[in-house]
Order: structure tokens, then C-alpha cells, then sequence
């Protein structure tokens, strides 16, 4: 009570709780707009990452696998309507050096090369690989007519096995029996083993998918629609020649088969391009 007895109210003014209100307006405007611009720039460098990120696995993985391709087997195409363009090439399951050959006019339909038994990619022959020896161009390794890739029927050595599977020869060597002769020699007596096909096909959706098949065959790269989705976000201008994504420069005198690589991603705004020339370091 008041000590003349009358009652007292304690309380906020209107003036005051509009002068709370407008403050604290203010101050919640300053902080979601420094929340906002925390969480724009988090979000900016986040998708640039993933970009970065998913964009130099494609190109890495393409880098890898081409430099372990059969000489001359890389080869590029793109469909009619400009919308899809393929790189094909058949990578090597094996490479040797072969101490006998049967080379035309001989008809013996053999070869003597050094076995592959305990060998850190774990090869080992199976029915249906192929023998390839000195492709100059793609054609002698994707049509069997030339006789520079000739398929494999059997494989034996000296030792326990009799498929090849060990390095158990005392004399470190293999004898294939093969469907037919070969037309020439390798300077270097070198004899690739291989397989299968790998295709990276690029699109105007903006994806890059990788296919690969155990077939070797036919006269021009197939155009897949699909497969493993290796990259998104790609936006080269397929009707421009100078911005494909993959071009091949046979090999010279002075250097081997050169394979150039121009990719431009965006997403968001945020734009990558590689730029890369791989250097298929097999010879025939």
C-alpha cells in the first residue's frame, strides 16, 4: 500500500513495449540476415565442392583407363543428331612379349610368349580373349578380317597347370594356339591380351555414362543412351567442334596416340572446364 493509503500499478507503457517491439524488429532482421548469408555461402561452396568433386572422378578415371588401352583402339563418334558422342577403346588384360609368332605365309597358328602366372593384376587366360599384334589404326583392332586380332582357343605351358595359371614353366613361357595367323610382326615383339570394350558416352542432358561390354566388334563406336552414371552437369555445345568433349590424334614419328579431353560442367551458375590430353603410352 502507498503510505497515503492509495494503491500503486507497476507495469509498461505502450510507448515502451512499441519501442521493445521495433528493437528487437531490428535485431532480428540483422540476424537472419547474417544467418541467411552463413548459410548462402555454406550452401555456394558445398555445391562447388560436389562440382569439383564429381567432376574430376570422371575425368580421372578416364585418364586411367585410357592409358592402359591397346594401341590405337581409341576411336570417337557422335550420333546423327549431334545429341550424343561416345569414346570407345579396348583396354589391355595383359601385355607380352612374344618369342615365336606365326606370321603369314607360316599357317602353324601359334605363339610362344612369356607366361603371366602370379602377376599382380591376378590375370589369368579365359576362352574367348584375344590376341592382338601391331594395330596401326583402329579398324586392325575392331575387324577380325585383318588378322591383327586374333582370338585365343587355347593356352599351355611346361609346368603343373595346363591353362596357364601359374607361373610354374622353367622356361617362363606360354604357348597360345590361335584361330588364325597373323599378318605381320611387332618391332617390339609385343602381343596385347584383351577382352572386352569400354565406352564414356557424353549427352545433351548433361551426363556422362560409361559402358563397357565383352564383345570387340564393330566398324563405329556404339551410342549408349545409359549405363553407370559417371557425371552430371555437363554442358559442352555438342554442335561445336571445338568444344567436343573428346577428339583423338593418331600417333607420329615423334609421339604416341594423344587423346584430348575438353569437359565444361555448371550447375547453379558455378561453371569447371578441364582441359586434358592423355598420352596412350603402349606402342605397338
Amino acid at each position: 500500500m502507498h503510505p497515503l493509503g492509495k494503491t500503486t500499478s507497476h507495469g509498461f507503457t505502450l510507448v515502451e513495449l512499441v519501442t521493445v517491439i521495433i528493437v528487437l524488429g531490428v535485431v532480428s532482421v540483422g540476424i537472419s540476415g547474417f544467418i541467411r548469408t552463413g548459410v548462402d555461402i555454406y550452401s555456394d561452396v558445398t555445391e562447388r565442392d560436389q562440382l569439383l568433386g564429381d567432376s574430376r572422378f570422371v575425368v580421372e578415371r578416364i585418364n586411367r583407363e585410357l592409358r592402359m588401352a591397346v594401341p590405337n583402339s581409341v576411336r570417337v563418334g557422335i550420333n546423327n543428331s549431334n545429341s550424343i558422342q561416345c569414346i570407345e577403346f579396348v583396354p589391355s588384360e595383359w601385355v607380352s612379349f612374344y618369342t615365336r609368332l606365326s606370321v603369314l605365309p607360316d599357317t602353324s597358328t601359334n605363339a610362344t610368349v612369356v607366361e603371366w602366372g602370379n602377376n599382380p593384376s591376378d590375370f589369368v587366360w579365359q576362352a574367348g580373349d584375344f590376341a592382338i599384334v601391331y594395330p596401326t589404326n583402329n579398324s586392325e583392332v575392331y575387324d577380325l578380317s585383318l588378322n591383327k586380332r586374333i582370338a585365343i582357343t587355347a593356352c599351355s605351358d611346361d609346368g603343373d597347370d595346363s591353362d596357364c595359371s601359374s607361373a610354374d614353366d622353367p622356361k617362363g613361357t606360354a604357348q597360345l594356339t590361335l584361330a588364325a595367323t597373323f599378318d605381320d610382326h611387332s618391332p617390339a615383339s609385343r602381343l596385347y591380351i584383351a577382352r572386352k570394350t569400354v565406352s564414356y558416352c557424353a549427352n545433351t542432358h548433361g551426363n556422362i555414362y560409361r559402358n563397357e561390354i565383352n564383345s570387340i566388334s564393330g566398324a563405329t563406336p556404339v551410342f549408349y543412351e545409359s549405363g553407370i552414371l559417371m557425371a552430371e552437369s555437363l554442358n559442352n555445345d555438342f554442335t561445336n567442334a571445338d568444344e567436343a568433349p573428346f577428339r583423338v590424334y593418331d600417333a607420329t614419328l615423334t609421339r604416341n596416340s594423344l587423346v584430348h579431353i575438353l569437359l565444361t560442367f555448371e550447375r547453379n551458375e558455378e561453371v569447371i572446364n578441364y582441359n586434358s590430353e592423355v598420352h596412350v603410352p603402349n606402342v605397338p
